[in-house]
């Protein structure tokens, strides 16, 4: 009998002694072994059983709202990706999906209007408080103006992610000063608050690839964005209102009062962050 066919006494990893196929210590399958059919069963195995959660996860953050985050805490977690996991991922591909399939870029000033480059050296003539004690406005300008805006834009989108991790956990500040009674802890606001965002990127990022569909046979790519945009938008609105209801379980009034509250506060935290991001990319493109 070949050496090579026996069963192993011992973990290889851990150096345990095995009564069984898997480890008792640490888990690991005694019988792995380095050859093509193991990489292939691992590969097959991580991408339908392992990640079955993650795909779970997806289902159920789109098409039922708030249950995903009233499961988390009622402590039902084993059947899904953790909150932070799972946003990552989607963020990652949501932002990836932005960078390649966004529509046209626009670079504005700091008064929101769209940049020329007539207007470069207007900036610089009368930079006004914002740009004051900025050097060189106008080579910034023309530099984010090059090559159809497109550097600017990169430079932005790559700062984007950043601006999240910080509006975020402000937004679930004002989401739990509302709803205290309901959701006393913070970190229960923070995850509710997380899986709202992932929902909307990946809403958002359904949307990107239907308008790069639509508008490669029928064009007039702008009007489809912002239709989709508008569709997207008013989804997560009902999609806000559901979610809330059956997370906080409030009564009507403070739900919709709740999500005025999330609105401005978004609004306001994600206009902030943007308008520095926007002016660290003006600044260093």
């Amino acid at each position: 009998m070949n050496d090579t066919s026996a069963r192993p006494t011992h973990c290889a990893n851990c150096g345990a002694a095995l009564a069984d196929r898997y480890c008792g210590r640490c888990g690991q399958d005694s019988h792995a072994s380095l050859s093509f059919g193991h990489f292939l069963h691992e590969f097959v195995e991580g991408l339908f059983h392992v990640d079955s959660k993650f795909w779970l996860t997806l289902r159920t953050l789109l098409t039922r709202p708030g249950l995903l985050t009233e499961q988390y805490l009622g402590g039902k977690r084993l059947l899904y990706s953790p909150p932070f996991r799972s946003y990552l991922v989607i963020s990652i591909v949501y932002f990836v999906l932005a960078s390649i399939f966004a529509g046209p870029s626009h670079v504005r000033g700091p008064s929101g209007q769209e940049l020329t480059a007539a207007d470069c050296a207007r900036m610089a003539a009368h930079p006004g408080w914002a740009l004051r004690f900025v050097p060189d406005i106008e080579g910034s300008c023309v530099r984010a103006l090059s090559n159809g805006g497109r550097a600017f834009t990169g430079a932005l989108q790559n700062l984007l992610p950043k601006v999240m991790f910080v509006v975020l956990p402000l937004v679930a500040l004002v989401q739990f000063w509302v709803y205290r009674r309901q959701r006393p802890l913070y970190l229960e606001n923070l995850i509710f608050v997380l899986h709202l965002q992932s929902f909307y990127y990946v809403a958002s990022a359904l949307a990107l690839l239907l308008a790069a569909g639509i508008s490669a046979f029928a064009g007039a790519r702008e009007a489809i964005d912002q239709a989709l945009e508008f569709v997207v938008y008013a989804w997560s609105v009902v999609y806000l209102f559901i979610a809330e209801r059956r997370v906080y379980r409030a009564s009507t009034l403070k739900i919709v009062l709740g999500l005025l509250a999330l609105a401005a506060s978004y609004t306001i935290f994600y206009a902030l962050g943007v308008s520095v991001a926007s002016m660290y990319a003006f600044l260093r493109i």
